[in-house]
């Protein structure tokens, strides 16, 4: 123990002794692992794993594609959402439409954004309630009024009740009619976005149109259902011309994920390409500093083994202080990569990443980072370590009095 304190308390005497190589090694090391694992921990939060929904890849909307392939807007009435729900491939139909509304009863009026869904939506993302519960089909029966209850997204939570716990139960006005709360979703739910879930009452009328995602049952291929699905939207075709674009030429399902990978996944993975560079290029610097120090000091090492330094004491003082380098740039890096995801996620356009990203560090390729970043000590500090282990003491020497 007192042999590795000696060597430590030597190493970091080496470090001070130059501080230029040491701060440019600690930078590096730093640099690359920080901007490595925010930018990829930002991507996985984003195109890898962004929803919380139990079979998310299942679900998707229907889009309708011209001749280039661009999807085109359309609208389905409650009469041909009805029956699009029969097709066998489809686990559920979830009906939508979006409000904007009005907090009233108190003294400041607050503007919200309503989502009214038909009764199932719950049911088909899986996600339970941080407080009390979900609407069900049982609170909009089809046909019928649907139950006067909402339910609170997270932030809506958060900035009207400031966190109360005790919310559920209690009465909230939209528009002057009453609403009773019955749940609180957990933060990182975010279906489409707006403050407050209500029960959406499917009209019969033609001329209302809603919007539409759909969640196929297990073990059905898109293209199965695609097949399946067609001669449905044929035929709404001609039964609501004017509600379909004249120009559309076939179905596609679109996952959840289509818009954010067709938005920015080739600038996100261009930025981990470069910030990967970045990290290669500060492992290559570490090394070469490395090396180019352990070689200017060859004749300090010469003289060590000339008094009586064994080998193993030579490679153990120069791998105590390659890796004193490289886990003080680890550390560093690790803070780095703290700050700057959240740093960068501020900055990220809004509406350019699922409202159920949960930005935070992953830990695998914190752990690739760190311990890259310690294999570069070992292995560029063994290295001249055992070139210099055994100098050749006499070469060495009348080499440095023949330069004097």
């Amino acid at each position: 123990m007192s042999t590795f304190l000696q060597d430590l308390r030597y190493s970091l005497r080496q470090l001070f002794k130059n501080p230029g190589v040491s701060l440019a090694a600690i930078l590096s090391l730093a640099l690359g692992i920080g901007a490595t694992v925010s930018v990829f921990s930002l991507i996985y939060s984003v195109l890898m794993n962004p929803w919380p929904y139990k079979g998310a890849d299942r679900i998707a909307n229907i889009a309708l594609l011209d001749k280039s392939g661009e999807g085109q807007g359309y609208g389905l009435d409650g009469p041909q959402i009805r029956e699009l729900a029969k097709a066998k491939s489809l686990e559920y139909v979830v009906a939508f439409n979006g409000w904007s509304l009005t907090v009233t009863g108190s003294d400041v009026p607050e503007d919200v954004q309503g989502m009214n869904f038909t009764g199932n939506v719950f049911q088909m993302l899986e996600v339970p309630a941080m407080l009390g519960r979900y609407f069900l089909p049982a609170d909009a029966p089809d046909g019928q009024d649907p139950q006067p209850v909402v339910v609170l997204s997270y932030k809506f939570w958060k900035r009207h009740y400031n966190g109360d716990r005790s919310v559920v139960g209690k009465a909230i006005q939209l528009v002057h009619k009453t609403y009773t709360v019955i749940g609180v979703m957990p933060p990182h739910f975010g279906f489409l976005g707006p403050d407050v879930y209500l029960p959406l009452k499917l009209s019969g009328s033609i001329s209302e149109q809603y919007g539409l995602f759909v969640k196929l049952r297990t073990g059905v291929e898109p293209d199965t259902a695609v097949s399946e699905l067609q001669p449905y939207f044929q035929e709404f075709r001609k039964q609501t011309p004017d509600h379909y674009p004249k120009d559309y030429k076939k179905i596609a399902l679109q996952n959840l994920s289509y818009w954010v990978l067709h938005t920015i996944s080739k600038t996100l993975y261009l930025l981990f390409g470069a910030v990967g560079l970045l990290l290669a290029i500060g492992c290559g610097n570490v090394s070469i500093l490395l090396l180019a120090r352990g070689t200017a000091r060859q004749h300090e090492f010469a003289v060590r083994a000339a008094v009586g330094a064994s080998s193993g004491r030579l490679v153990r003082q120069l791998l105590t202080e390659s890796l004193l380098l490289a886990l003080t740039g680890a550390g560093l890096g690790v803070f780095l990569a703290y700050w700057s995801l959240g740093f960068i996620v501020a900055r990220l356009p809004e509406g350019s990443f699922p409202n159920e990203a949960d930005f935070h560090i992953h830990l695998p390729v914190l752990l690739f980072s760190v311990g890259l970043a310690v294999a570069i000590g070992i292995l560029f500090g063994l290295f001249p370590a055992l070139q210099l282990a055994r100098p050749e003491v006499q070469t060495t020497g009348s080499s440095r009095y023949r330069e004097e």
